[in-house]
């Protein structure tokens, strides 16, 4: 495993790099860091899925670089509308959106998708082309790791690069809305307040 600060003038580079290649990157996003590899990675997302020990049905968010992005990867949007989510992003605000046929089959009819406030994290998204996965850094059950050091005492074995920030932005995981009924529905009341309102439902990381 390999490890670079994000205010390395590689970084970018790096870290877009070990996710092409096909690697499981632990990335420091505007809530908490990630686990992540491309939406495309099948092996990605199995490695995912057994370092967390969660189960191959567990859903996961993914983040895009722009409301461009999440424009290629999903059906529609919902309950919702673009120009909405356009005023709103970047943010701590996850929605969930009806899957685009450029969404793998094993992400599901449905795909959670966020741009992040974090700039430097978004330009390492546009470089890879695509959405990346993003998910607690922490096995089923257990809390997640908020630092660098217990992440690597932790993962160090399992993932192929950790970008280091000398401070976390925020601990608090997003909030999640699904757009994908009649009426958007909050799922978990994270760091951003969403204005719609909802009945806050499930307060798991993911």
């Amino acid at each position: 495993m390999r490890r670079i600060k994000l205010q390395d003038s590689a970084v970018i580079d790096t870290a877009a790099g070990a996710l092409a290649a096909g690697g499981v990157v632990v990335l420091p996003t505007d809530t908490i860091y990630g686990f992540s590899t491309e939406l495309s990675n099948r092996e990605g997302f199995e490695r995912v899925v057994a370092i967390k020990r969660c189960g191959g049905g567990r859903r996961f968010v993914y983040l895009a670089s722009s409301i461009e992005m999440v424009s290629l990867f999903i059906g529609g949007w919902g309950s919702g509308s673009e120009a909405e989510l356009r005023s709103i992003w970047p943010a701590s605000l996850t929605v969930v959106l009806p899957s685009g046929p450029e969404v793998p089959d094993w992400v599901g009819e449905t795909i959670a998708l966020r741009v992040p406030k974090a700039g430097k994290l978004r330009a390492i998204i546009e470089a890879v082309g695509q959405p990346i996965l993003s998910t607690s850094v922490n096995r089923a059950g257990e809390a997640p790791r908020l630092t660098a050091d217990s992440i690597e005492d932790d993962f160090g074995d399992e993932i192929d690069l950790i970008v280091v920030e000398d401070a976390a932005d925020d601990s608090v995981p997003s909030t999640i809305v699904d757009l994908t009924g009649a009426e958007p529905r909050v799922v978990r009341q994270g760091a951003y307040v969403w204005p719609a309102g909802g009945n806050p439902s499930n307060s798991r990381s993911l």
